[in-house]
C-alpha cells in the first residue's frame, strides 16, 4: 500500500497544473502553435521561399522540385523560426527571474517536447508544402509562358 501511495503523487504531478504544464498548454492552445492554420501558413511560407530562392530557375525552365526530405528540412526550419517568434517571448515573460542559460534550457526542453510530439505534423506539413509549391509553380509557369508569347516576335 505504501508503494501505491508513492506512485500516485508521481502520476498526479505529471498531470498537475504546474507552471511548466500551464505554459506548455498555452503554447499549444492559446498561441496556436502547431494548429492546422499555423501549419498551413508554414507550408505556404516554405513554398514562397523556395520559389523566391529558385525564381531564376523557374524563368529558364530549369526548376526541379525538392524531394520530400528536402521539403521536410525547409518545413522544420520554418517551424523552428515560428517557434522562436511565438514561444521564446512567452517563456521569457513567464520566467522573468531565470538567467539567460536557464531560459535557453527551458526553451530547448520545450522544443524537444514539441518536436517529439508532432513528428506526424512535420510529415503532413511537408506534403502540404510540396502540394502548395506545385500549384504555385504551375501558375507561375503558365504566366511566364503567356509573357513570353506576348513579348516574343
Amino acid at each position: 500500500m505504501s508503494a501505491e501511495n508513492d506512485r500516485r503523487p508521481q502520476n498526479n504531478a505529471e498531470t498537475e497544473e504546474t507552471p511548466e504544464n500551464v505554459l506548455a498548454n498555452k503554447i499549444v492552445m492559446y498561441y496556436g502553435y502547431f494548429e492546422e492554420h499555423s501549419l498551413k501558413g508554414i507550408a505556404k511560407t516554405c513554398a514562397k521561399l523556395i520559389i523566391s530562392e529558385h525564381y531564376r530557375d523557374l524563368c529558364f525552365d530549369n526548376f526541379e522540385f525538392p524531394s520530400h526530405e528536402e521539403m521536410k528540412s525547409w518545413v522544420l526550419e520554418e517551424m523552428k523560426q515560428n517557434f522562436d517568434e511565438k514561444v521564446v517571448p512567452l517563456v521569457e515573460q513567464a520566467y522573468p527571474h531565470l538567467s539567460e542559460a536557464e531560459l535557453d534550457n527551458e526553451i530547448a526542453r520545450l522544443e524537444k517536447k514539441y518536436e517529439k510530439e508532432h513528428g506526424e505534423r512535420l510529415e503532413s506539413t511537408a506534403r502540404a508544402a510540396l502540394k502548395e509549391l506545385r500549384v504555385r509553380v504551375r501558375g507561375l509557369q503558365k504566366e511566364l509562358k503567356e509573357l513570353r508569347r506576348k513579348y516574343t516576335i
